[in-house]
């Protein structure tokens, strides 16, 4: 009975270590594709805008960025990040997500006379 018992326990302990090894793994490459830094040119074609309109982003302060020996660099993600806040989602059935869309649309300025 403790034999089996053992056995049981021994194969639990292996299930939670094969669980922690995945979520190390994949947090590790998660951390290796995300960390990694672009240049304005790869950043502004991932985003399929021009390098003065990357520029103007950073004077802007909509992105993050990283100065390294003179030159910008963009973290992945950062650019997937903006990628996300900028997307117009297509439910449109609860208010955040109207008011998500709205605010893309209308660059989140009230239009109109305000009293």
């Amino acid at each position: 009975m403790e034999s089996s018992a053992y056995k049981e326990m021994m194969a639990q302990i292996a299930n939670i270590a094969g669980y922690i090894r995945e979520a190390r793994d994949e947090k590790k490459r998660k951390r290796e594709t995300e960390d990694k830094l672009l240049d304005t040119a790869q950043a502004a074609k991932m985003l399929n805008v021009s390098k003065r309109t990357m520029q103007r982003m950073r004077t802007d302060h909509r992105i993050e960025y990283v100065v390294v020996r003179g030159s910008c660099r963009y973290r992945l993600s950062e650019i997937l990040r903006l990628l996300e806040d900028n997307t117009v989602r297509n439910e449109e059935g609860t208010i955040d997500t109207l008011f998500h869309n709205h605010t893309l649309r209308t660059g989140g300025k009230p239009k109109g006379r305000r009293t």
